[in-house]
């Protein structure tokens, strides 16, 4: 949508200082205070209006707001993801006093040796422990035992109420911290404490199971994806209990005092674990093992520490909360969760984040957020901060002269002694580094209004999300999360090197552990899917075929390399006389991809993942492609052949003798020569159809005024032309043809020239004063309505054919050479078209402009290196369109400001002319078409047929989402006949016909039909491969109406009602008018199947 006009406003920014920060509250307080103190969170929806305010504060306001526009839809989007927290607390307020007392009568018990205490626990209560891997040696000789927690509290987003709503319900997290005398000062080494917190855990579950009065369904989960700290998941049994009614579930977590385990003890690179990490990879082990384990073990010391802080920083600062569920809003459309799995940055690591950017972050540690910052304002500030700071260079806050692990993103707190994005791994941090890029170029964009790219897309869908996608299916590799942590960054730096430039982001993800029953023990991590890999790839180096490594004389390099990639290197010598190491790929049918041929390669040599444990998803859509006759390259031979041609055709014209007016320019107007024809050749190995071609003279006074005349002087033209050509040799044959024949304003004729390669040209000559001549006759007074009416689709046609076709091929074509992927993602999505039999109402150039809009403004994401990601994100587009309600606008290079206001003001005229859309539904427009009709005009599609569209494409993203990566393709080019009232199928050409003849007597015959039966039906093809046509009829004339002589099809009177006096009134005689279609069709129709003939 084009923004309106920005309007500023004014910000009240008096916030007063609140008492300090809140003492962590228990169960009942937390809960009794939720329907209290809602009117200070009321008043934040918005912000504040006053009389008067300060001019920079106005400045900063429409700076960063962009619009008065924006900040409407903020605060919408903000009252629509807050929840009821008032309402979800008093429903669950039993539940959760109830659990409370419940864990508090718990009995203690007496220390007994781990081994023993397992087994005891297992034998009475049948309840497994869930130990973390690697699970406790059977030598261990401490003891564990369970007492009463000291407190049991409320944390996280539903007590500090900065979370949103989603469909899956709502997590309370309920932390029970568990008393100090159970632990030992040595139990941060070697999992000591995650055994007995274990333990403990069980001993909760022992509790909750066997209490009659709760009616919760109980199970282990992981907290975060974490496998060394399982937790207690409780839903409701009831679902019209109020945990239900509310979508709410429970998570009980554990906690220790602060003061158990000093900072010191758990630094990020203080090794404290001295059995369980191999040894013969130093880099692996200092980043997932050593880190990661004391991260988690100090994270468990800071739960009320950072529950108190956080809502410290809430009270301080008046936006903050809504700051953070746009956070949450953003973080969760784009994949990102506090989950390992998840990227480890999620709503906790925003809400932390954004608390630490008010205390410092920026130069010489000044605060990068203000007090008077509004909630957008906070937001665009941490997008600014996420994406211009690299994080791998560690951020400090009340810290300093301490050592981290390399490559990592860091932000440490040392009043915790945490690193806040400890669960981040180098290729997480990479993504969300991308997205913050992304994001804050949209916000930045003064063009267009890109709120819902921002906040309301959900772009998690793998497969368009990236280019590529590999699944590998990881079995007997894995069982504890230390060691799938080091599996996937084994994964991630195999690739990385391997694939080098040809990428620009690799993404290793995995799927959650799933909740499991108390009397198993915990699951290992390859029992839950399979690892994925999204690639995003660099188009112009994604598929070379040469990969040029170091040269002899660097023989550290040199070996390196020999050493990565073992027999596939390669000494060789190149033509400018060095000699490297390289690597040489293949190219030949079939011979999978370079992409393919690498990754199966390395991941076999350095992860022993052999190919069947290998799974492509991206190139079925590239063979989809190529089974329809199309090409992946714009420089393969038929395009350049076709180009040459035209090459030497124009040269051809431009010294031709022996006409009045020389050749001025000859412009390319085919899809042929824009590189977006989905089928280049026939079966003869040359084009199917005549390539259009527009030829410009040189001017003249000599033409004469009249359009008629004009059309006769072009005819002469071209038949000079023809026998000119023909006679140089410049082309083996010449034919003038005519068209619209009854219409003596509208372009008459054309030359047909076949050009020495055998390629045929189609010529049409244009005579600028055309235009000038039209525009004047519909100035004119006293024309007749019919004349006016011609004379508009006369001035159209020109535009069209003359102006409009042209330039939109110069456009393409040189976005074509640009955008790698963009040709043959045009021909596929034209190929979807035709499989839907969307092909008679809807113009190549249409479907053109859709699939270069994917590429030109492909927020949210980046440009597609790939036919799928291209093909996809074309179909989400689609889907998502409001074509009713705001134009498709499209850069085709330069467009501005003012453009943009044409282009709004035209559109608003449109939809106030034709307020029904019965001439124009769709209105796409750029900067060499601001009108936005060329394309559109006369129902091209008609409004039916628009909608259709928008249902077709919301089915396939619909599928896309359920499917996932187990998404067949074919699903997607799989019509459905169901919707249409009848369906005519053709004979099939026998053995030995010319198929396509017979595919033009075919579309010939529709036209016929067409024009026939154009007020009652709609007729739907596929183009000349399609023998099935499928036909509706028009809602508006299924109704009695009175007999008419102008009626131009056969009716019948039905229903006569002598009471209502209708006998006048008829229908349409739909079996008529078919059997009339059928007689018309004669032997090439097969049969006519009716589906609704009332």
């Amino acid at each position: 949508m084009i923004p309106l006009a920005s309007k500023r406003r004014r910000l009240s920014h008096n916030l007063e200082a609140l008492n300090g920060p809140s003492k962590n509250g228990d169960v009942e307080s937390i809960v009794r205070t939720s329907s209290g103190n809602t009117a200070k969170t009321a008043s934040n929806d918005g912000v504040k209006q006053k009389g008067a305010g300060q001019p920079s504060e106005m400045m900063r306001t429409s700076g960063l707001s962009k619009s008065s526009f924006f900040k409407l839809q903020t605060d919408e989007l903000l009252t629509e993801l807050r929840p009821n927290y008032d309402k979800q607390a008093s429903r669950a307020h039993d539940l959760l006093c109830n659990l409370k007392s419940v864990i508090e009568r718990i009995p203690d018990q007496q220390p007994k040796l781990l081994l023993e205490a397992e087994r005891e626990i297992r034998s009475i209560h049948g309840i497994a422990v869930p130990f973390p891997f690697p699970r406790p040696a059977k030598n261990i000789k401490y003891s564990v035992a369970y007492s009463k927690p000291l407190n049991i509290n409320v944390v996280g987003s539903f007590a500090l109420r900065n979370g949103i709503r989603t469909p899956e319900p709502s997590t309370v997290d309920v932390v029970v911290t568990m008393p100090g005398h159970l632990f030992q000062q040595k139990d941060y080494m070697n999992y000591r404490y995650f055994y007995k917190r274990a333990y403990y855990v069980a001993c909760v579950a022992v509790g909750i199971q066997e209490d009659k009065g709760l009616d919760l369904t109980v199970n282990f989960h992981l907290q975060d994806g974490d496998g060394l700290r399982p937790i207690i998941n409780l839903e409701p049994n009831n679902c019209n209990s109020g945990l239900a009614r509310s979508k709410l579930r429970v998570r009980i977590i554990t906690a220790i005092e602060e003061t158990i385990f000093p900072i010191s003890k758990t630094l990020p690179l203080r090794n404290n674990l001295s059995q369980g990490v191999p040894t013969n990879s130093p880099a692996v082990v200092a980043y997932d093992s050593i880190p990661f384990y004391n991260c988690t073990l100090r994270s468990e010391a800071t739960v009320a520490t950072y529950h108190k802080y956080l809502n410290m920083i809430a009270q301080r600062f008046e936006f903050y909360k809504d700051a953070c569920i746009l956070g949450r809003a953003w973080l969760r459309q784009r994949g990102f969760r506090t989950s390992v799995h998840g990227g480890g940055f999620g709503g906790f690591e925003w809400a932390v984040l954004v608390a630490l950017l008010f205390e410092g972050g920026g130069h010489v540690g000044k605060p990068i957020l203000l007090p008077s910052y509004s909630s957008y304002q906070i937001f665009k500030s941490v997008m600014q901060f996420l994406a211009g700071t690299d994080l791998t260079n560690p951020l400090m806050f009340y810290a300093s002269d301490l050592s981290f692990p390399c490559d990592v993103p860091i932000i440490y707190d040392g009043r915790s002694g945490m690193n806040i994005l400890y669960k981040m791994t180098p290729w997480a941090y990479d993504a969300l580094l991308h997205e913050s890029k992304l994001t804050l170029a949209m916000l930045n964009d003064l063009h267009f209004d890109n709120f819902d790219k921002v906040f309301g897309a959900n772009i998690n869908n793998p497969i368009s999300r990236f280019d590529h996608v590999i699944s590998l299916s990881v079995s007997n590799h894995t069982e504890g999360i230390l060691q799938f942590l080091r599996l996937q960054w084994a994964i991630h730096r195999v690739l990385s090197k391997a694939l080098g430039s040809r990428i620009r982001l690799i993404s290793v993800s995995s799927s959650d552990v799933q909740p499991w029953s108390l009397n198993s023990h915990i699951p290992s991590f390859n029992t839950e899917g399979n690892i994925l890999i999204g690639l995003l790839l660099d188009a112009e180096n994604a598929s070379s075929l040469i990969d040029y490594g170091p040269s002899t004389e660097q023989k550290d390099a040199a070996a390196s390399f020999r050493e990565f990639w073992g027999p596939k290197a390669e000494l060789r010598r190149f033509k400018d006389g060095q000699v490297l190491e390289s690597l040489v790929w293949s190219d030949q049918q079939p011979t999978p991809s370079v992409l393919h041929q690498i990754l199966i390669y390395v991941l076999h040599r350095h992860l022993k993942i052999t190919e069947p444990s290998v799974r492509f998803i991206g190139e079925e859509y590239d063979e989809k492609l190529c089974h329809q006759g199309g090409l992946l390259s714009i420089s393969s031979g038929p395009f350049q052949l076709i180009l040459k041609a035209f090459q030497s055709l124009e040269k051809s014209l431009q010294s031709l003798g022996g006409i009045p007016l020389s050749c001025r320019q000859l412009s390319p107007a085919s899809p042929l020569l824009r590189y977006t024809a989905l089928k280049v050749e026939s079966e003869a190995g040359i084009p199917s159809e005549p390539v259009e071609v527009v030829l410009q003279l040189e001017s003249s006074a000599r033409w004469p005024d009249d359009l008629a005349a004009i059309q006769l002087m072009k005819v002469v033209f071209l038949i000079k032309i023809g026998d000119l050509l023909e006679s140089s040799g410049s082309a083996l044959s010449s034919r003038v043809g005519q068209e619209n024949e009854s219409h003596p304003i509208f372009n008459n004729a054309f030359l047909d020239v076949v050009h020495p390669s055998r390629i045929a040209f189609r010529l049409r000559i244009h005579h600028d004063r055309e235009q000038i001549i039209l525009e004047r006759k519909l100035k004119e007074k006293g024309i007749s309505a019919c004349m006016k009416e011609e004379t508009a689709s006369a001035l159209a046609a020109y535009r069209q054919l003359f102006i409009q076709g042209p330039r939109l091929t110069q456009a393409i074509q040189n976005l074509c050479t640009y955008f790698h992927f963009l040709s043959p993602t045009i021909r596929l999505v034209k190929h979807w078209f035709n499989t839907h039999f969307m092909r008679p109402h809807i113009s190549d150039e249409l479907l053109e402009l859709f699939t270069v809009h994917t590429f030109v403004r492909p927020h949210p994401w980046e440009v597609p290196s790939s036919v799928m990601s291209g093909f996809l994100r074309t179909l989400y587009f689609l889907s998502r369109w409001d074509w009713q309600k705001e134009p498709l606008v499209i850069d085709l290079g330069g467009l501005n400001s003012q453009q943009l206001s044409v282009i709004e003001t035209r559109f608003i005229a449109w939809r106030r002319v034709d307020p029904e859309m019965k001439t124009v539904a769709l209105i796409v427009s750029s900067n060499i078409d601001q009108d936005g009709v060329t394309w559109t005009l006369n129902e091209k599609p008609p409004k039916v047929v628009a909608a259709r569209i928008s249902l077709l494409a919301k089915a396939a993203v619909k599928l896309l989402k359920e499917k996932g990566i187990n998404l067949d393709i074919n699903d997607l080019f799989k019509p459905s006949l169901e919707p249409f009232d009848f369906l005519i199928e053709f004979q099939k050409p026998e053995r030995g016909q010319n198929k396509f003849l017979s595919s033009d007597a075919i579309l010939s015959f529709l036209q016929e039909v067409q024009t026939c039966y154009d007020g009652v039906m709609l007729l739907f093809h596929g183009g000349k491969e399609c023998n099935i046509v499928g036909g509706l009829w028009k809602p508006q004339e299924k109704e009695p109406k009175q007999l008419s002589l102008k009626m131009a099809y056969s009716t019948h009177s039905e229903n006569f009602d002598a009471k209502k006096g209708n006998k006048d009134e008829v229908v349409i005689n739909k079996t008529s008018i078919l059997n009339e279609i059928a007689r018309m069709g004669g032997s090439m129709i097969h049969r006519i199947q009716v589906h609704n003939i009332k």
